[in-house]
């Protein structure tokens, strides 16, 4: 019996980084996950540490002291967080690229779908006038079923 080769496993390899050699990380994350939660990061600190500074702003007149520093403690693990469970569901079938695309199309923003030019639709209904003579006769033709004279009259 001939070997049937297929192409999943080269089309499921993922390029994984495991961490330094002899010191791996019990977790395999591709480089993209990698990157998305390393740019997650600072976004969290700026997120958590702009909300403390601004209940301090709203509270006391003037941000705290340890606004940043509250945003560099709590931000960062929650952007990683957040970052790991946005990754969760980012697969080679499904990258990244379509998911943003799906939660675009979702939530109302434009699509990367090249538009179509609006399409304008006009029906061609008849006129409303009397029939034609020859509308006329195929109407009264005992040809025709449902017309004067159908066979199922006749019987």
């Amino acid at each position: 019996m001939p070997e049937l080769r297929t192409d999943d496993g080269p089309r499921k390899l993922r390029a994984v980084w495991l961490g330094p050699k002899g010191a791996t990380l019990p977790f395999e994350w591709t480089y993209v996950q990698w990157a998305v939660t390393l740019l997650m990061i600072p976004v969290g600190i700026v997120l958590i540490a702009g909300l403390i500074a601004l209940a301090g702003l709203v509270a006391v007149g003037h941000a705290p002291w340890f606004a940043f520093w509250f945003g560099l403690i709590y931000g960062a693990p929650a952007a990683v967080y957040g970052a790991v469970r946005i990754m969760r569901g980012v697969t080679f079938d499904e990258p990244l690229r379509y998911k943003i695309t799906t939660a675009r199309d979702e939530l109302g923003g434009r699509s990367r779908a090249a538009a179509e030019p609006p399409m304008n639709w006009r029906m061609p209904w008849p006129r409303l006038a009397e029939l034609s003579p020859a509308a006329e006769r195929l109407f009264e033709s005992p040809d025709v079923v449902g017309g004067s004279g159908s066979a199922a009259e006749e019987t």
